[in-house]
C-alpha cells in the first residue's frame, strides 16, 4: 500500500548538503547521494527481510558481502567521490547504481568511468527503474562509461542502452586487454541515450534540485 506523501526535511542530515533530486517517475524519486550519512535517511531492504513482495536486494549475497547499508556508506567515503544514485519509494531504496572512476584514461585522454553494479528489487524489475538509473549514471559520468555484464540478461540490458563490444570499434578507445568482458558506452552513444531521456521522467522533476517533498 502506498503511503501518504510527507515532507522531507534535508536539513536534518547533519554535516551534508541537501539531497539532489535528479528525476521522478510516478511515485519513485531518483536521488544522487554524496555523503555516507545520507544513507541513514532510508530503509534498505535485503533479501533476508522480504518485507516487500518478492523480497529485497540479493546481489551481495552471491558475492559474500554482508550488509548493504555499511557497503553503501563505505563507497560514499571514497575519494574521488563515486556516482551513487538511488531510486526511492516510500523511504525504501528500491534500486541503486554505483559508478566510479577507472584507473586510467581513454586513449584520447578522456575520462573513463566504470559502472560497478546496478540492482533493482525483484518486484520492480521489468519496470525500467534500473534503466532510468543507468541513464542518470551515464549523464553524471563525463567521458566513457564501461561495465562488465555478468549474465546474458545484463548484456542485453546494456546493449539496448548503446554499450558496444570491443569488436564493434574500428579502433578500441580504451585499453582493456587485461580486463576481458567489458563493454563500452562511448560519448556519441551516450549523447543518443541522453536525447531520449526526458520521456522516462516526469517533466517537472527533470532538473537537479534540492529534495522538498519526495516521500
Amino acid at each position: 500500500m502506498v503511503k501518504h506523501l510527507t515532507t522531507f526535511d534535508p536539513t536534518r542530515i547533519n554535516g551534508s548538503e541537501s539531497l539532489q533530486s535528479l528525476g521522478r517517475s510516478g511515485d519513485i524519486e531518483y536521488l544522487k547521494l554524496e555523503d555516507a550519512s545520507e544513507i541513514d535517511r532510508f530503509h534498505i531492504v535485503g533479501v533476508e527481510e522480504g518485507d516487500l513482495a518478492g523480497g529485497g536486494f540479493e546481489f551481495f549475497r552471491g558475492l559474500g558481502i554482508i550488509g548493504y547499508r555499511n557497503t553503501f556508506k563505505m563507497w560514499l567515503r571514497k575519494f574521488p567521490r563515486p556516482v551513487f544514485i538511488v531510486a526511492v519509494k516510500n523511504r525504501n531504496i528500491v534500486s541503486w547504481v554505483f559508478i566510479e572512476e577507472w584507473d586510467s584514461s581513454a586513449k584520447d585522454g578522456s575520462a573513463v568511468w566504470v559502472l560497478r553494479a546496478i540492482e533493482t528489487i525483484v518486484p520492480l524489475r521489468k519496470h525500467r527503474v534500473g534503466y532510468r538509473l543507468m541513464m542518470l549514471g551515464a549523464k553524471h559520468s563525463v567521458g566513457y562509461l564501461i561495465t562488465k555484464p555478468l549474465t546474458p540478461e545484463a548484456s542485453r540490458f546494456f546493449k539496448r542502452a548503446g554499450f558496444m563490444e570491443l569488436e564493434e570499434f574500428r579502433k578500441v578507445p580504451i585499453d582493456l586487454s587485461r580486463n576481458p568482458g567489458y563493454v563500452i558506452l562511448p560519448p556519441f552513444q551516450k549523447t543518443k541515450l541522453m536525447n531520449g531521456m526526458e520521456r522516462y521522467f516526469s517533466p517537472h522533476k527533470m532538473g537537479e534540485e534540492d529534495v522538498k517533498d519526495i516521500l
